[in-house]
């Protein structure tokens, strides 16, 4: 017989059902066991393939003290190590860009490795004590490869990449995630703990005090932001929250006692120019979720008289036809497919996806190395694009996210919120989060992955009587 250990957490860091303390999220010991258990042990995105493009280009990923360098190979694969002379420990690359010569070079003493992390020059190397030939190299992590994405994990023996990320690599292939492009990409750093900000991102719960503007598409592709009254949550978008093992997702979708709930505001969803909309918003003031190409279409459709076929139906085959009209290998895919595949995702633990059929909005959040209150935020927009109309972009810097005016609306509205909700962790008045049942499962959940590593929680143990 055996039960599910429930003892191992310390109670400052224990959650219950629906409360998480937040300790867990300013607390230096806390982000110390994330550091050494959690980020050493689960596969991470490091960077994206085309960010490595030939043999011989690098990319440096960062997490906590961690430095990791992915690095192209000859003949095309991938392979990851710790970027670190096995010599005196001195950093081999920062950033990213390609090697010369093909090979790391040691900018202290000149030790040389080559792609496949094998050392292959070493200065005076018989003044040096006898060694396994394999300490002379790189120590390699473990990678792999999904959606574009390279992941790397420094555990051990990690687990199987696709056992991993189940089930996005079913719920996702239609959607050809590995044949995007950045369309654009920043990086900035917020005063807030690395898990502040995921929050933020994997629960819609907060989309009609945050975001009101997204309730009012009839009023234009510029709708009003004035805060919501009481009376207009009843038509907030509902956002359940499914969650799996390892990951998350919430859908926008209708309570379904609502359904019947004001007929007339329901129609005037309906009609075309209303849903055109709110499509145009997403491309005016999100910058993504609807490329320039949707933007397209949505003002074509909002020209149109309604019809028996939803606005959805006819916008979504308006952006195909146009798409492979313009030379895009655009993904075909049922209704029934793209529903399975939609949707808000949180890739545990630093990345969120927001995935539509020709674009895809996404979020990485990293710690900070030695404080709870800082961490890493970066932004992009990946797209399908026809041959030859890929943009080259590369990572926009901003040391504080209010150096940028081109975060949009909406990401702004989110951006000015994070700082003051972790500030308002600190407060004697705030003992921790306490969760929506239906909303905000997501955030409890990220809880539980991470005491797995974090403490062994929810593992099984044996009974004394065994």
């Amino acid at each position: 017989m055996t039960e599910v250990a429930t003892d191992r957490v310390p109670a400052r860091f224990a959650c219950g059902e629906t409360f998480v303390p937040k300790s867990r999220y300013i607390d230096p010991e806390f982000l110390e066991l994330e550091l050494d258990r959690l980020f050493t042990q689960v596969w991470q995105p490091a960077c994206r393939e085309e960010e490595i493009p030939t043999a011989g280009c690098y990319y440096e990923y960062t997490i906590g003290r961690q430095s990791i360098v992915v690095v192209r190979q000859k003949d095309g694969a991938i392979k990851a190590f710790h970027n670190t002379c096995a010599h005196r420990g001195m950093k081999l690359v920062r950033g990213a860009g390609p090697l010369s010569d093909n090979e790391f070079r040691c900018e202290f003493h000149g030790w040389r490795y080559g792609l496949d992390g094998r050392s292959s020059f070493v200065p005076c190397r018989e003044e040096f004590a006898a060694r396994p030939r394999a300490e002379w190299g790189l120590r390699s992590v473990a990678t792999g490869t999904w959606g574009g994405w390279v992941f790397i994990s420094m555990a051990a023996n990690p687990p199987d990449l696709l056992e991993w990320l189940d089930p996005l690599p079913t719920a996702l292939a239609p959607f050809r995630l590995q044949d995007m492009r950045f369309r654009w990409r920043k990086r900035t750093y917020l005063p807030a703990n690395w898990k502040t900000v995921i929050d933020a991102f994997i629960e819609g719960y907060h989309t009609p005090g945050t975001h009101p503007q997204t309730m009012r598409s009839a009023e234009g592709p510029r709708p009003s932001a004035a805060p919501a009254p009481p009376q207009e949550y009843v038509y907030a978008p509902y956002t359940p929250t499914i969650t799996y093992k390892n990951h998350s997702r919430f859908v926008y979708t209708q309570r379904p006692e609502h359904a019947d709930r004001d007929k007339g505001r329901q129609e005037l969803a309906a009609r075309p120019e209303v849903f055109a909309n709110s499509m145009q918003y997403q491309y005016l003031e999100v910058g993504s979720l609807v490329t320039e190409r949707d933007y397209r279409a949505a003002q074509q459709l909002a020209t149109l008289e309604p019809s028996d076929v939803p606005p959805f139906l006819r916008y979504h085959q308006m952006c195909e036809e146009l798409a492979l009209a313009e030379g895009v290998a655009f993904p075909r895919m049922s209704m029934e497919q793209y529903f399975g595949g939609n949707g808000d995702w949180h890739v545990f633990p630093t990345m969120v996806i927001l995935v539509e059929k020709s674009c895809l909005l996404g979020y990485r959040m990293l710690p900070d190395a030695e404080d709870p209150n800082r961490c890493t935020f970066e932004m992009f927009s990946l797209e399908h694009f026809a041959p030859g109309d890929v943009p080259d972009t590369s990572w926009q810097v901003f040391q504080r996210w209010q150096d940028h005016d081109g975060w949009g609306e909406l990401p702004t509205q989110d951006l000015k919120n994070i700082g003051a909700i972790h500030a308002g962790m600190h407060s004697a008045g705030f003992d921790g989060l306490w969760l929506n049942t239906a909303q905000e499962m997501s955030i409890r959940n990220e809880h539980a992955i991470a005491d797995r590593f974090l403490f062994g929680a929810g593992c099984q143990k044996s009974s004394p009587s065994e």
